[in-house]
């Protein structure tokens, strides 16, 4: 039981202050992050049942396919804000999202590829991180540069690392 507590926590609090706080709403009081923080347990908990109440699934194929989603979200926008001093805010959202859709797509599409699912032709870690790697990059040139702290931030650390 702690295990599911404390990633129903860290999913509302990432939920509550990453995004809607970053994002939706900077001046959101603290009841109103206490609001969209309960609610947000109670949607993850409320996907986490219907996903469970699925009878075609095993734990190893919810397993792989949210470490495809996370892998896909989250892979390829960490290596390029590490490596690209162009990324933005906007072109992280983008992949981010767009890897997690690309994988959602994927493992549950009803379409099939030579009579096989999609998930079962390909990973769908593959074509997610492709996607998510993608749209970074295309919403990061589309959208205004970091602004020049970041990006004399990036470069201060680039050459702290190179000189260690």
């Amino acid at each position: 039981m702690s295990t599911i507590s404390s990633q129903l926590l860290v999913t509302s609090s990432a939920l509550t202050q990453d995004f809607y706080k970053t994002f939706l709403h900077k001046a959101a009081t603290d009841q109103q992050q206490v609001l969209i923080g309960r609610v947000s347990v109670f949607a993850v908990a409320l996907v986490a049942i219907l996903l469970a109440l699925d009878s075609n699934s095993s734990i190893l194929g919810l397993v792989a396919n949210a470490w495809a989603g996370f892998g896909a979200a989250f892979g390829p926008v960490v290596l390029m804000s590490l490596y690209w001093k162009r990324m933005n805010h906007w072109g992280a959202l983008a992949g981010i999202t767009a890897g997690a859709l690309t994988v959602l797509f994927w493992a549950y599409s009803p379409y099939q590829i030579d009579g096989k699912q999609l998930n079962d032709f390909l990973y769908a870690m593959i074509p997610g991180v492709f996607v998510s790697a993608l749209l970074t990059w295309l919403v990061s040139l589309a959208t205004s540069a970091p602004t020049a702290d970041v990006s004399l931030l990036f470069q201060q650390v680039s050459d702290r690392v190179e000189n260690n």
